[in-house]
């Protein structure tokens, strides 16, 4: 028994591209909390388009009052953290459209935002979005795309 529990303890969950875009590394990023690991552990992704799939399946735990950053919680207890652009000046939050709600299950590939066009034109339609596992001690990241782009729905990382 104690074998078979052990399988599932060591489980992989994959983390899939929310939108086709540019891999960057969290070390390559114009943000020291981010690029430094303070936040948590993954990678981000230069997008230019206007929706947002879901990376992979949970609950979204969270939707900030700003509504640039959303979490998904993973049945592992995973927390992944999806930061909609660097900026210093947070966005408006009605450039963000959510098609679901905190405490929504969710899945893989799920539309879960779409952007709304003044936001992506006021960003020159480069948006930089971290994506971080932010309790990565208890599920650390344990492979990273090599890719230096990606295809919406592929995947780019997993934790465990």
């Amino acid at each position: 028994m104690k074998n078979f529990r052990q399988l599932f303890k060591n489980k992989n969950y994959p983390i899939h591209a929310i939108a086709d875009g540019k891999v960057i590394r969290l070390e390559n990023i114009p943000d020291t909390a981010f690029s430094h690991r303070l936040i948590g552990d993954g990678l981000a992704l230069e997008i230019n388009s206007p929706n947002i799939y879901s990376p992979c399946d949970g609950v979204i735990s969270t939707i900030a009052a700003t509504k640039h950053v959303f979490i998904i919680t993973l049945s592992s207890g995973a927390e992944l953290l999806i930061h909609i652009g660097l900026y210093h000046n947070k966005p408006e939050h009605d450039f963000f459209h959510y098609h679901f709600e905190v405490g929504q299950s969710i899945s893989a590939h799920d539309h879960i935002l779409t952007l709304d066009e003044a936001f992506l034109k006021a960003h020159d339609y480069q948006i930089i979005i971290p994506m971080v596992i932010l309790n990565y001690q208890k599920h650390p990241v344990k492979s990273l795309t090599t890719a230096s782009t990606i295809e919406k729905g592929k995947k780019i990382m997993t934790c465990q």
